[in-house]
């Protein structure tokens, strides 16, 4: 950015007079014309309605008004070299911030992905607000987050469908969960696998949630009656439970895979995949920040997750 471009060449004039106390040596500072830099400082003076300059032969000197007005210029300058400072900040990522709207499942998926971004911007501010599947997409909606992220299906968006840009983030499996701990060889290899959803007590994530949705519909589709015992509205809850033993539960495989004290078991038909998406507002406003924080998501990938070992 020009900075000198957008300040007026009569206070640029101004402030070189003031400091070398002679047209002729401002002139020259300036590469302009002193005729035409004495112009524009009586110009100035006109506009201003006072006499900020006093002329006593080859000397050069402000005024009581001059000083006071030469002040209030230089600082005006400082400002203006800021603001062009903090714009050079946003284009190189020195400075900048995007807002996060994610699912209590979402959170835990994109934990790599966010440090990765920390790691690449530390100078770039991230404010992240855990919610339902609905309000990420009013968040989004109202432009009080940038960005949301939450799981979808053909029905996921209600409200904004029209007026959101969605992006596929990453796709997982979702697999039955039990503690290592108690999870045994018990079980007979010939069993049916589709015993292991149903004689063991369920904790699950309320219904409300796009997984859960999912899950039951799964369930529904099999003709299953699984033992949904358990109910809790957080996921880190629902972990706890699993791996103190007790109840198995329904998690999507990279999330198993990122809990040491948990394992995979496998079930047949296999569980739904779930989709995690990215969704804006189209019409938004996209920092640079922002899109730095899109264009790693875009690249991200999910960490491995366990392929049920059918030994378990």
């Amino acid at each position: 950015m020009n900075r000198t471009a957008i300040f007026p060449r009569s206070l640029k004039y101004l402030l070189a007079v003031a400091e070398c106390s002679s047209f002729t040596r401002a002139a020259e500072s300036l590469f302009v014309s002193q005729p035409a830099l004495s112009q524009q400082i009586k110009q100035l003076e006109e506009q201003v309605g006072v006499q900020l300059l006093e002329r006593s032969g080859r000397n050069v000197h402000l005024t009581d008004a001059g000083e006071l007005y030469v002040r209030h210029v230089e600082r005006a300058l400082a400002e203006i070299n800021a603001a062009s400072d903090a714009l050079d900040d946003l284009s190189d990522l020195s400075r900048g911030s995007v807002s996060l709207a994610l699912t209590p499942i979402t959170d835990y998926l994109t934990v790599s992905l966010i440090q990765e971004f920390v790691s690449q911007h530390p100078n770039i501010s991230l404010d992240i607000k855990e919610m339902t599947q609905h309000q990420v997409e009013e968040a989004v909606l109202q432009d009080n987050a940038n960005v949301g992220v939450m799981f979808s299906n053909q029905t996921s968006l209600t409200t904004g469908r029209d007026e959101l840009e969605t992006m596929t983030l990453s796709k997982d499996s979702l697999v039955l969960a039990s503690s290592k701990a108690v999870n045994t060889n018990e079980e007979s290899p010939h069993q049916d696998p589709l015993i292991e959803l149903t004689k063991h007590p369920l904790a699950l994530l309320e219904t409300h949630f796009e997984m859960r949705r999912q899950i039951d519909a799964y369930f529904a589709s099999h003709g299953l009656s699984p033992r949904v015992t358990l109910e809790a509205n957080s996921l880190g809850f629902l972990i706890e439970m699993v791996k103190r033993g007790g109840f198995r539960t329904i998690l999507p495989g990279s999330i198993v895979a990122s809990v040491d004290d948990l394992v995979a078991i496998p079930v047949e038909p296999a569980l739904p995949t779930h989709t995690a998406t990215i969704i804006i507002r189209k019409a938004a406003y996209r920092s640079r920040a922002t899109d730095a924080f899109l264009r790693l998501a875009l690249l991200w990938k999910l960490p491995d997750a366990f392929t049920p070992d059918r030994k378990h």
